[in-house]
């Protein structure tokens, strides 16, 4: 089923590195199994189950890309090879494909180590029967995860940090996936979910964004990441979509739910050139019940005051 090499894989452009290759047919992909995203959107490849070996004790998955063009496949590639010689590497959190796979000749993808037991954090964060606390306790997980990867040796950017590339297990342990499209010691740039090409992100220097709606990536755009994952829970909306004024209405009346003043004034810098800081440190004090925060909730006041 499939052929085993370890050798230099020469990248256009790039440079050579040394990584292990997985070559298989067409007819190999068409006799494995889809791994279930459960109706969740993957725009850049379809994942498989994949057996490395009959007698090998862990599961894999093999990640196919849609999108095979050389120098895109390269950049990828050398991506895991700096994070696999790194410091993060050591990391339990960060789930590192293995090796590259040739399909037919073409570079076409990863293998990846599957893990069991475990939700996507959308889904997680989207079920009614998980308390409020636990997912409470998993967003300060990531953003825990988040500082100790800034203060970290390693100059390496998630990108796009969202909530679809957690995984959470039943521990409420969390680990990050789609690594391959992050950013370590270069700067190309990345797609991220959470920067939208309007008035409020266009003219910010620390939001450095190409023609093409793809941001350079660096510090202060995985903190907004972050803050913005958490707070598009706690408002229950995509903050990140309203529009300039909407969204500085509905931080001003923040104000009047009892919030820390940090935090506030963190949501207020979002969109002028002061770097970012990140919410972090003042989950814990938000207030109990802070359904107020809502976003239904301030459109349902702003229809009363009318």
């Amino acid at each position: 089923m499939k052929k085993t090499k370890k050798y230099d894989i020469i990248c256009p452009h790039i440079g050579v590195g040394i990584m292990k290759e997985i070559t298989l047919k067409e007819s190999d992909i068409s006799r494995m199994k889809k791994y279930p995203l459960d109706g969740i959107l993957n725009t850049e490849s379809e994942i498989y189950y994949y057996k490395k070996d009959p007698n090998w004790n862990n599961s894999y998955l093999l990640k196919r890309l849609f999108c095979t063009d050389e120098n895109r496949v390269c950049r990828k590639i050398r991506t895991i090879e700096e994070l696999q010689r790194s410091e993060l590497s050591t990391y339990p959190e960060l789930i590192l494909p293995e090796e590259v796979v040739t399909i037919q000749g073409i570079q076409s993808g990863f293998t990846i180590k599957e893990v069991t037991d475990c939700i996507n954090l959308h889904i997680f964060l989207e079920d009614k029967k998980i308390s409020n606390e636990d997912k409470l306790l998993v967003l300060k997980k990531i953003g825990k995860l988040l500082r100790k990867v800034q203060a970290s040796n390693q100059e390496f950017y998630f990108g796009d940090l969202q909530e679809y590339n957690f995984l959470v297990d039943e521990n409420k342990d969390i680990f990050v996936v789609d690594l391959d499209s992050s950013a370590i010691t270069r700067k190309t740039p990345l797609e991220s979910n959470y920067i939208v090409i309007d008035k409020k992100t266009h003219p910010i220097t620390k939001y450095k964004v190409n023609k093409v709606g793809r941001c350079y990536p660096n510090s202060d755009i995985d903190t907004f990441c972050y803050n913005t994952l958490v707070m598009n829970y706690l408002s229950g909306t995509k903050l990140h979509r309203l529009s300039y004024n909407e969204y500085y209405n509905y931080i001003n009346y923040l104000n009047n739910c009892n919030l820390p003043k940090e935090l506030i004034d963190i949501l207020n810098n979002h969109y002028t050139d002061k770097h970012n800081e990140s919410v972090l440190d003042y989950i814990e004090e938000l207030p109990k019940d802070y359904g107020r925060i809502h976003y239904d909730v301030y459109k349902a006041l702003q229809k009363q005051k009318r």
